[in-house]
């Protein structure tokens, strides 16, 4: 497997501060829709944003880590500046270390868009659990906790994988991924 560069350290470190800037602005969003959603147990619908830094990160680049390092310095920045502190560095890293293991037992080399999903699904379950015990959702209904974790896993699917795949496939039509292995793939397949 291939070592990330600095380059790429520094365009995942550029990237995920401002996605951590944006998952700050979007918790005010969910504050405001949560209400909505919140009476049939399907807040969870919302929170595939926040586990994109896993999926968006490692189909750009391609490589180990960039899916821990990506979500773990926008949790980081969402914690900063957002009211989670630092208990946002454990959802980070429990949102990115099952990606980075899905995407390892992967070599690395499948990244068509059931895998992204899988991967967004992966996040969100890892996630769920982390807050089932966490908040103590143990506590309440089975039928909450079955709903939550349905919602979660959409999310996670459509928020996560989908929407990364998207925006990460817009920024390459641009040109400003040049340089990273999401081309570089595309480019030896043409070849081939």
């Amino acid at each position: 497997m291939k070592k990330l560069k600095i380059s790429e350290i520094v365009f995942i470190a550029v990237v995920s501060a401002a996605l951590g800037v944006f998952w700050w602005g979007y918790t005010f969003a969910y504050d405001l829709l949560k209400p909505i959603f919140k009476p049939l147990a399907m807040e969870n619908l919302l929170s595939g944003v926040w586990l994109m830094g896993a999926i968006f990160f490692p189909y750009i680049i391609r490589k180990p880590g960039s899916a821990l390092l990506g979500e773990m310095i926008a949790a980081f920045v969402q914690g900063f500046i957002a009211r989670w502190g630092i208990t946002s560095l454990l959802w980070g890293f429990v949102q990115a270390l099952p990606v980075e293991i899905f995407f390892l037992l992967l070599a690395y080399k499948k990244w068509d868009t059931k895998y992204l999903v899988i991967a967004g699904m992966i996040s969100a379950l890892a996630s769920f659990t982390l807050s089932f015990f966490w908040d103590k959702n143990y506590l309440l209904s089975l039928n909450f906790n079955i709903i939550q974790l349905i919602t979660f896993l959409i999310s996670g699917a459509l928020l996560a994988g989908l929407l990364s795949k998207w925006l990460a496939d817009g920024l390459k039509k641009t040109g400003v991924l040049n340089q990273f292995e999401i081309v570089k793939d595309d480019i030896r397949l043409e070849e081939f």
